[in-house]
C-alpha cells in the first residue's frame, strides 16, 4: 500500500500549454525581433517580483511594454491564449475519483485565479496554490512547505511533478517523491512506480476512437453512396475527389508519425498525401480509404500520445496527429454525409475542441507560415452547448473586439467555410467588421 495520499502538479507546461507560435505573430506584426518579449518578461528580478505577488500582472506587462518600447505588443502577449491538457486533466479526475487528493502548485501571477477558472480547474482539484499569494516560488522550500502546512500531509504523503527539473528541488529536500514530467504517459508510468494506479482514459485514445467512428461513417457513405455525386462544400468535388483527398492526408499523417515518407510537397499541410511505399492499393474507393485508415488508426493506437514526431503544430507527437485527423476526418465525414443527402450532426465537445484547433493552432500556423496577416481584433467564441470558449488573439491587445455565441457545430462549420453566419442561430456582441475580417481570413489550411 502506498503511503502518497496526494498528487502536487505544476501549471505551465504540465496543466496548460501556452503556444510560441503566438508570440512569434504578435512580435512579427509589431516588428520585434524573435524573443525579444520573453527576453524582458522572464528576466530577474522583473520575473520575481510578479510571481511572488510585489507587482500586479497588470504591472507587469506595463513595465515589459515600456522596456520593448511597444506597450501594445506587450498588451497583445498578455493576452495570448493557451491549450489546457485534457488527457493530464482525465488524469486528475481519475486521481480523485480513486481518493487522492490533487493539488496545483504554480509560479503565478495574480491573474492565475482568473485564467484556471476559464477551464474549471478550480472544480477538479482540491487546491490550488500560487507563489504570488505563497511569497516564494519554486524551488525555494518554502514554498514546498507551504503547500504541506495547508495539506497537514507530510513530504513523503505528496508526489510532485513538474516540467522544470530545476523546480524539483525543494520538494526533493523535504522528501517529496517527484517527477520530472515529460508527457502523460511518462507521468502515469512514473505514479504506478510509486504504488499509484488509475484506470486510464486518456483525451489520446478517446480521440483515436472517435476517429475511428468518423472512419467508420465515412466509409459507410462510401459503399452506399453515389460516387459521383457533388460535394455542395468543396467546389469542384465529387464524393470520388473528396475520398481521393481524404484517403491521401491520411496516408501522408501515417507518414509524418511514423517516419516512413517525405513531407509533402506543400509545406506539411497534409493536403498531398503519397502512398505508403510498397503497400498494394485496392482498387475499389472504399476500400483503398479504409486501408488506409486502418494504417493511420493502428499506428496511432500502438503509440502514447507523447511519443515524438513530426507534427504541423505544437506539441510535435502522436497525440497531435490524433486530435488534427479527428478533425479532418470529422469535418470530411460531414461534407460526405451532405453530398449523398443526409443530415449530418457533428458532437458539441468534438466541436468545440474543434473550433479550438482553429483558432488556437492552425490559424497561428497560417500566420508563422506567412500565408496570412496577422489580424489586429481579438474575437471570442463562446459555445452555447460545451464549456468553455475559444479565443482568436489579435495583436492589438486590449479587450476582445467580438463575441460570437453559439452551438460548437455551427461555430465550426462557419469557420471551416462550410455555414455562413446568416444560415446559424449565432449572437454577436460587438464589432461586426471585426468578426467579418477574421471570417474572411484563411484560417485553416
Amino acid at each position: 500500500m502506498t503511503d502518497i495520499r496526494a498528487v502536487l502538479f505544476d501549471l505551465d507546461g504540465v496543466i496548460r500549454h501556452f503556444h510560441p507560435e503566438h508570440v512569434e505573430a504578435i512580435e512579427h506584426a509589431h516588428d520585434l525581433a524573435s524573443g525579444t518579449i520573453e527576453a524582458v518578461a522572464f528576466a530577474a528580478p522583473l520575473i520575481d517580483e510578479v510571481t511572488t505577488g510585489r507587482i500586479t500582472r497588470a504591472e507587469w506587462v506595463r513595465v515589459v511594454g515600456e522596456r520593448i518600447g511597444d506597450p501594445a505588443a506587450a498588451e497583445a502577449w498578455g493576452r495570448q491564449p493557451f491549450t489546457p491538457d485534457a488527457e493530464v486533466l482525465d488524469l486528475v479526475d481519475e486521481l480523485r475519483a480513486a481518493g487522492c487528493t490533487t493539488a496545483v502548485l504554480t509560479n503565478g501571477t495574480d491573474g492565475v485565479p482568473a485564467e484556471v477558472a476559464t477551464f474549471g480547474l478550480h472544480d477538479r482539484v482540491d487546491a490550488v496554490f500560487s507563489s504570488h499569494e505563497i511569497g516564494f516560488t519554486k524551488p525555494d522550500v518554502r514554498a514546498f512547505r507551504h503547500v504541506l502546512d495547508a495539506l497537514d500531509l507530510d513530504g513523503p504523503e505528496v508526489f510532485f511533478t513538474d516540467d522544470s527539473e530545476r523546480k524539483l528541488g525543494g520538494a526533493i529536500e523535504l522528501g517529496m517523491p517527484v517527477h520530472h514530467f515529460a508527457g502523460v504517459d511518462g507521468l502515469r508510468a512514473a505514479l504506478r512506480s510509486s504504488g499509484i494506479d488509475v484506470t486510464d482514459r486518456s483525451a489520446h485514445r478517446a480521440r483515436i476512437d472517435l476517429l475511428e467512428e468518423a472512419i467508420d461513417g465515412f466509409e459507410a457513405v462510401l459503399r452506399s453512396g453515389d460516387h459521383s455525386a457533388v460535394v455542395p462544400s468543396c467546389p469542384g468535388w465529387t464524393l470520388t475527389d473528396l475520398a481521393g483527398h481524404l484517403t491521401d492526408v491520411h496516408r501522408w499523417a501515417l507518414g509524418q508519425l511514423t517516419g516512413t515518407e517525405p513531407d509533402a510537397r506543400d509545406g506539411r499541410d497534409g493536403h498531398d498525401g503519397r502512398d505508403e511505399p510498397g503497400a498494394p492499393q485496392p482498387a475499389d474507393l472504399a476500400d483503398r480509404f479504409r486501408a488506409g485508415a486502418d494504417r493511420l488508426v493502428g499506428a496511432l493506437r500502438a503509440r502514447p500520445a507523447d511519443a515524438a514526431c513530426s507534427a504541423i503544430y505544437p506539441p510535435e507527437n502522436a497525440g497531435t496527429w490524433a486530435r488534427r485527423q479527428l478533425h479532418e476526418t470529422t469535418i470530411h465525414l460531414w461534407d460526405a454525409q451532405q453530398a449523398v443527402g443526409g443530415e449530418p450532426r457533428l458532437q458539441a465537445d468534438t466541436a468545440a475542441d474543434g473550433v479550438r484547433e482553429v483558432v488556437g493552432d492552425l490559424y497561428p500556423r497560417q500566420v508563422r507560415l506567412g500565408r496570412v496577416e496577422p489580424l489586429a481584433a481579438t474575437v471570442v467564441f463562446r459555445f452555447a452547448d460545451a464549456d468553455a470558449e475559444a479565443e482568436l488573439v489579435g495583436t492589438a491587445g486590449a479587450a476582445p473586439a467580438v463575441r460570437l455565441t453559439g452551438r460548437a457545430e455551427d461555430l465550426l462549420l462557419v469557420l471551416w467555410g462550410r455555414r455562413s453566419l446568416d444560415a446559424v442561430d449565432v449572437r454577436i456582441d460587438g464589432d461586426r467588421t471585426a468578426l467579418d475580417q477574421a471570417l474572411a481570413t484563411k484560417l485553416v489550411p
